[in-house]
């Protein structure tokens, strides 16, 4: 298993049993425009980062890199 992958089990089994939901961390969804077209992100708040996820891609975009993607733009958030 993938470190991201495992990261991401961890984080959501304890927000579960902490009895709170990512909905309550969501901000804003953000638009990027990429070669390939716009990528919209669901990005949580700026200590969430591994939490952030493509909601809308196109179609000639895996989501792994739509992924990537919305990670590097929260990454880019927190250290402003």
């Amino acid at each position: 298993m993938n470190k991201f992958l495992s990261l991401s089990l961890l984080g959501a089994t304890l927000a579960l049993v902490s009895g709170c939901t990512l909905a309550s961390f969501e901000t804003e969804p953000v638009t990027l425009k990429t070669d390939k077209g716009e990528v919209v992100c669901q990005l949580y708040d700026r200590n969430t980062v591994i939490f952030d996820r493509v909601i809308h891609m196109p179609h000639a975009m895996h989501v792994e890199e739509a992924d990537a993607l919305c990670r590097a733009e929260g990454e880019r958030l927190r250290k402003k």
